[in-house]
């Protein structure tokens, strides 16, 4: 329970006989529930005037992260997002990786369902969340760079949602990129084949819930191989799905 951390100690403070990796899968009706209150949420933003063609990445995911935390999930405006079932929605909150060796890694964007039942779940608490990471991609931000090598990276390397089985990237998309444009080719690159550890490449998901609109494309999906242990002897880290939403704020 105990590594050698930039502090010299480190444990999840839960004993290994209580938690299992990797945690449940939160399924695809929650990806898309949630993809439901991003798409309200940036609604919200442009009736309110926020200038989303041209504000920054921190700004865009704090009034982002506002209208989630502020309006929506207090308001109940979106039935089932809620305090009943959704505890805080956290901005940079930070977690350690999977092996305590970074100690203040910080997703943009984490959603955090609150469980019913008797029995306690088997579960690291903490690290128990669908992690979203948000990145811009525009003429500064490019898919391969910036998206890939600097966002979804985190999530195959064990910096962010180490544990669970599901993540989301969030792109802030302008200058007309497109997933299949630019992202698609971007991903075939050989070495980011490796380095990103692509088991299954871009695909859509199904379901009306995912297809496009006129804010968002519509929502695809990748699945990563994992190549770092899990600690306390719990074998190595499974495959990871990422889903990738990219909303126009050009």
């Amino acid at each position: 329970m105990k590594t050698a951390g930039n502090s010299g100690f480190f444990t999840l403070g839960v004993q290994p006989d209580r938690y299992d990796l990797p945690h449940p899968r939160l399924g695809l009706p929650v990806i898309l529930f949630l993809r439901r209150v991003l798409l309200r949420a940036f609604t919200k933003l442009r009736d309110r005037g926020f200038p989303l063609a041209t504000e920054r990445e921190d700004s865009v995911t704090e009034q982002l992260f506002n209208v989630l935390e502020n309006d929506l999930r207090q308001t109940g405006e979106i039935g089932g997002f809620n305090s009943t079932f959704y505890e805080r929605v956290v901005r940079h909150a930070e977690v350690t990786n999977y092996n305590g060796q970074k100690l203040a890694k910080t997703p943009d964007l984490s959603f955090k369902l609150r469980h019913a039942g008797a029995e306690p779940r088997r579960v690291v608490s903490a690290h128990d969340a669908l992690f979203v990471e948000c990145k811009p991609v525009d003429a500064g931000h490019a898919a391969g760079s910036a998206y890939c090598d600097d966002g979804l990276i985190r999530f195959v390397n064990g910096d962010y949602a180490w544990a669970m089985q599901e993540a989301m990237m969030l792109g802030y998309v302008r200058s007309g990129r497109t997933i299949a444009g630019h992202l698609t080719p971007a991903m075939e690159v050989s070495t980011r084949r490796t380095s990103l550890g692509i088991i299954q490449p871009l695909q859509l998901c199904p379901g009306l819930a995912a297809a496009a609109c006129a804010e968002a494309e519509a929502v695809y999906l990748t699945k990563h191989h994992r190549a770092f242990p899990w600690r306390d002897g719990k074998g190595p880290a499974t495959d990871i799905t990422v889903y990738h939403l990219w909303h126009r704020c050009s």
